[in-house]
């Protein structure tokens, strides 16, 4: 039980909640203290109670205290992501299977996003058209979502490649006003950002320049701090590759070339200074 203790306070310090103000008409501040360092426990439709003090859903509040790892999801996500790695069918169709299988036992609607995700990322390996029907139950559920926490941001992170554009632009137009509730909590900050500069790629991508403007905006309110040094410098890398397919060549080199030359100076080798490289290639291969 002390975990759980222990990721509500970090998460009502977040919030700049006091103890009084998160145990009010529950518990007593004393016993909420107790609580937090471990030393008692709390019933489950107090913990609720005391949760919708400092607005935050159980899901969440249990994503925070299992530290964002180890979620039945990442793991699903993990074994997808080797079948994509190792490009077999075989291992995304026995996904499927055993996603299928617990789905049609619980009906946890988890589990019917695993089998769309899979069935998509099984389509780009084929190399097909990705199917409506493995997309329209992931757009319809995040449509529908009142706030966004960690798993609509991966759910969303992970399908957004093979959305229609229509639909990105419908989705990602309401992803900072359904993230913001949460965005005290990191990771929840980080998801946000990291869907925003996701969307940015992908309308780069899509050669859809005039609709990422307001996207830049949005990410420069988030990044004001030192701690998202990568973020800022892949928002440089856009803002290159923006400039240089409206026209600016040599602007737009010079600016994804300044990203380039902070990511090296920092020391990152990441995979994604692999992927950007592979972009600007693109970009510039694709507009001699």
């Amino acid at each position: 039980m002390k975990k759980y203790g222990i990721a509500f306070r970090n998460i009502r310090k977040a919030k700049n909640i006091t103890i009084k103000q998160a145990a009010s008409n529950v518990v007593t501040p004393a016993f909420l203290s107790k609580f937090e360092r471990g030393e008692s426990e709390i019933s489950f439709s107090r913990l609720i109670n005391i949760l919708n003090n400092i607005n935050v859903d159980i899901n969440e509040f249990l994503l925070e205290a299992n530290h964002f790892e180890n979620t039945s999801e990442n793991y699903f996500l993990e074994k997808l992501a080797k079948a994509v790695e190792l490009n077999s069918q075989d291992l995304i169709d026995s996904l499927i299977y055993k996603e299928k299988s617990i789905y049609e036992e619980n009906k946890n609607i988890r589990y019917l996003h695993n089998i769309c995700l899979a069935s998509l990322y099984k389509s780009l390996i084929n190399k097909e058209k990705p199917l409506n029907k493995d997309w329209e139950p992931i757009k319809n559920y995040l449509l529908y979502a009142e706030n966004w926490g960690y798993y609509e941001f991966l759910l969303y992170a992970n399908a957004m490649p093979f959305l229609p554009t229509d639909i990105i632009k419908i989705l990602s137009k309401q992803v900072y006003q359904k993230g913001i509730k949460y965005i005290s909590l990191s990771k929840n900050k980080n998801s946000l950002i990291d869907t925003l500069l996701n969307t940015i790629e992908i309308f780069i991508k899509r050669r859809e320049l005039n609709l990422i403007p307001s996207y830049f905006n949005m990410v420069k309110l988030l990044i004001d701090s030192p701690d998202f040094l990568f973020e800022k410098t892949r928002l440089i890398f856009y803002q290159g590759a923006n400039l240089y397919l409206s026209g600016e060549h040599n602007l737009g080199i010079d600016k994804m070339k300044t990203a380039f030359d902070i990511l090296n100076l920092s020391g990152y080798q990441g995979a994604q200074l692999v992927e950007l490289e592979n972009l600007k290639q693109e970009i510039i291969k694709n507009n001699i």
